[in-house]
């Protein structure tokens, strides 16, 4: 039992380290574009990511698999080190 608690752990932190890779991309390929363009576009990326980012706190959105994987993308982390106690941000090394 315990063989397969560790198997499922590890399964969530690699669908949550993905998750994650993801949406930094997402992030970076709205801000980055921007940046050359001034201020005015700036400001609507950074609008652009506090709506996706306000997603996550509506239930009605939660049919859609993007509003999971916002929250496994941010939830990974905490979930597996307080089950594991293991400190490692990259599911390949521990501790």
């Amino acid at each position: 039992m315990q063989d397969i608690i560790r198997r499922l752990m590890f399964l969530l932190h690699w669908l949550g380290f993905a998750c994650l890779i993801y949406w930094v991309v997402i992030f970076l390929t709205m801000i980055l574009p921007a940046l050359p363009e001034g201020i005015n576009e700036l400001e609507y990326a950074v609008e652009d990511i506090a709506s996706i980012i306000v997603i996550m706190v509506d239930l009605d959105e939660s049919e859609y698999p993007l509003f999971w994987s916002l929250w496994l993308a941010v939830a990974h982390y905490p979930i597996r080190w307080l089950l594991t106690g293991n400190k490692s941000l990259l599911p390949w090394k521990n501790n």
